[in-house]
């Protein structure tokens, strides 16, 4: 019934992922659209470069002093939610969109693999969130259909300036950051860019610690013709006492928030990664480019972990047997993309076509110890000094998947009021898994397995856009996606065929007040298919079986911009019921609501500045979060929920001068313990209080 409805209104309503792309066209497209021109301009290619690179500095210079701030990013937008308390930290957190983890990163458009990835929000400009058929705007249709978050990393202007923030806040957090721009030569093509931070970050449980640093420098030239060169690196190392979070156990929820359940002997990690991209662009006229992107990234770990961690149902949490593990996992991506115009009669379109290369290796190498820790009491806990890994077990493996990818998409204009989208990807997909694990030391029993296959799959995208007049938009949009189902093992040897998201998305775009404020409705409806669970054939849960479905449908609602000359504005809520649709599994999970995925989410927030008189300079901010309860396990516990989460916030922030900036944050004034789960119970940031001087020279 939802299908054949959503069929009917497509007929009348536009593409979502069209309304996505029509949103960050500049202003000469939209006024060539309007005429219902596509070719009225004579500027040539490398002008037209030029030109859209000067309004993404200008944009980039108006933003750099609102940098992304972790505690909030993600908070103020529908169908986003962080499961994860809010912390003071450089890091970016994770995303569940529309219901479902987010499972990809990008990068200016690019991604790193099929997995999402830390970001050091140092060196990020502004986050943007594609959900629904917009998260394949930049050639990866692998992401899922529940979203993903793209980092636009800060990149050279033409300006010369330096700025350096220092940030002291509770829970013994001190961060330093830096950013560095200047032209090299006088014609200011060629431009070099650096940023970087340092931070040392407490908590308010106990041992918890991260120390890190970041450095990532930017080099972009630009030839007389207009081609467009950049090489960027990036290098980030850190130490860090982890968190495990608490049992999902009822009696967690009431032992002091300072509690660590876990031994912080085996819980020090040393992750670090390496990142290397270059970029080539060139413009062969007005209406035809071309892009090419190589990204190669690598990433490795030393962390601990333990084979039996939770509750005795007593008074102690257990671990069974300490694991220490040596992690690293190799990225390589290479894109080439075509971006045309051209018209065939009455009809305009916009296209681009893509070819991908994607090769992904991750290996792994685990000690166990050959005894189980000691329980630890919650009442009276005593933390063992070390752990001996003398005469250990050891397992270890290696996983590869190797995508080839070719893309396109078409988005013709048939008139000032509609629009059409059609494109689609072909993935051949290659995966590739040895696990060795003689003893049975995590198997359960003596392992030696090897999994393979390549396959190749089709993902389809289609909608359309009414436009009534300027200020209004219908649209309406389907698709498909694929997510690999790397890590997994069938019994059969043969690897696990990908998830697979199905997508229907309707909505309403009106902008008011001289399109200075905007409203936003949109409904959508996925499916995810091919999901892993244990096999229930096999105790160990080292195979699984795809055999499971969840099912995620939701509304959701936007309100911003500015109502008043310096008010601006910001209302989101979504409405949403994400859960498990099929599971064969004894006790069965279906019907249950998936974790991190609250029936209601709302949002609130103004900001005001004063830009004369005695108060010039001076800037007031108020936020507001809500989400409703949360399942805390999965399958569901009946009667086990976390209480509906509240964050009330403030923001002061007053320019002493053109270049010195005082800022002070407060969360979570009313101090609400906002607790989430992911299978484990994790307390929510109490009241925090932070204070920022930057400086910008």
């Amino acid at each position: 019934m939802r299908a054949t409805l959503v069929a009917l209104l497509c007929i009348c309503v536009g593409a979502a992922q069209a309304h996505a792309e029509e949103q960050r066209e500049n202003e000469r497209k939209e006024t060539l659209q309007c005429e219902g021109k596509r070719r009225g301009k004579e500027t040539s290619g490398a002008e037209e470069q030029n030109k859209e690179r000067s309004q993404i500095e200008r944009r980039q210079g108006e933003r750099r002093a609102d940098a992304p701030n972790a505690q909030t990013l993600g908070r103020d937008q529908s169908g986003v939610y962080v499961n994860a308390p809010a912390a003071n930290s450089a890091y970016s957190p994770s995303f569940v969109m529309r219901g479902f983890p987010s499972g990809l990163t990008l990068f200016d458009g690019a991604s790193h693999g099929f997995t999402a990835q830390d970001v050091d929000l140092s060196t990020v400009d502004h986050v943007e969130f594609f959900k629904g058929p917009g998260a394949m705007l930049f050639g990866k249709a692998l992401g899922g259909y529940g979203g993903a978050a793209n980092y636009i990393r800060k990149a050279p202007t033409q300006e010369t300036f330096a700025r350096a923030v220092a940030t002291k806040a509770s829970f013994d957090v001190t961060r330093f950051t830096a950013d560095v721009n200047a032209p090299l030569n006088d014609e200011k093509s060629l431009l070099f860019r650096m940023t970087g931070s340092a931070q040392s970050l407490g908590s308010f449980v106990d041992f918890t610690r991260t120390r890190s640093f970041d450095i990532a420098p930017m080099l972009a030239f630009t030839a007389d013709d207009g081609d467009r060169v950049s090489l960027r690196a990036e290098h980030n190392g850190a130490r860090v006492v982890w968190r495990d979070g608490l049992p999902a156990d009822p009696v967690f929820l009431h032992v002091p928030k300072e509690f660590y359940a876990g031994l912080p002997a085996n819980e020090h990690e040393t992750p670090f990664f390496d990142d290397l991209t270059l970029r080539y662009e060139h413009a062969f006229n007005a209406d035809w480019r071309v892009a090419a992107v190589v990204d190669y990234f690598l990433t490795a770990n030393r962390w601990g972990w333990f084979t039996g961690w939770g509750y005795d149902g007593f008074q102690s949490v257990v671990f069974g047997s300490p694991v220490r593990a040596r992690t690293a996992n190799r990225s390589f991506d290479a894109q080439l993309r075509l971006n045309g115009r051209f018209d065939t009669g009455f009809l305009a379109h916009s296209v681009f076509l893509g070819l991908e290369h994607w090769d992904f290796y991750f290996g792994y190498d685990n000690d166990v110890a050959r005894y189980e820790a000691a329980p630890l009491n919650i009442f009276a806990p005593v933390y063992s000094p070390g752990v001996s890994y003398a005469g250990a077990f050891w397992s270890n493996g290696v996983a590869r998947a190797i995508s080839r990818s070719v893309y396109g998409q078409d988005l013709i204009d048939l008139n000032e009021n509609w629009r059409i989208l059609v494109g689609g990807r072909y993935d051949l997909l290659s995966q590739r898994e040895r696990v060795f694990d003689p003893l049975g030391a995590l198997t359960g029993e003596p392992t030696s397995s090897l999994s393979k296959g390549t396959r190749g799959y089709f993902s389809p995208r289609a909608g359309i856009l009414y436009r009534p007049d300027e200020e209004t938009q219908f649209f309406a949009a389907y698709g498909k996606s694929l997510i690999p189902n790397t890590g997994v093992r069938i019994q059969s040897g043969e690897a696990p065929p990908p998830q697979q998201d199905t997508q229907y998305e309707i909505g309403f775009r009106r902008e008011l007040l001289d399109r200075k404020v905007s409203f936003e409705v949109g409904l959508f409806d996925i499916t995810r298919d091919n999901v892993a669970i244990p096999n229930p054939a096999n105790p160990s849960g080292f195979y699984s079986v795809v055999t499971g479905q969840q099912h995620s449908h939701g509304v959701e609602v936007n309100l911003g911009g500015e109502i008043l000359p310096n008010l601006k504005i910001n209302a989101a809520a979504t409405f949403l019921h994400a859960l498990v649709s099929k599971d064969d599994n004894i006790p069965s999970q279906r019907g249950s609501d998936l974790l991190g995925a609250p029936r209601r989410v709302y949002n609130s927030s103004a900001n005001y500045t004063f830009d004369t008189g005695d108060l010039k300079g001076l800037e007031l901010g108020a936020s507001y979060y809500y989400a409703s309860r949360l399942e805390a396990t999965l399958p569901n516990t009946y009667g086990f929920t976390l209480a509906p989460q509240q964050m009330l916030g403030a923001t002061l922030g007053y320019a002493l001068n053109d270049n010195l900036k005082l800022e002070i944050n407060a969360a979570n004034f009313t101090n609400r313990p906002n607790w989430t789960s992911n299978g484990a119970l994790y307390h929510g940031e109490p009241r925090t209080i932070a204070a920022s001087l930057s400086y910008k020279y």
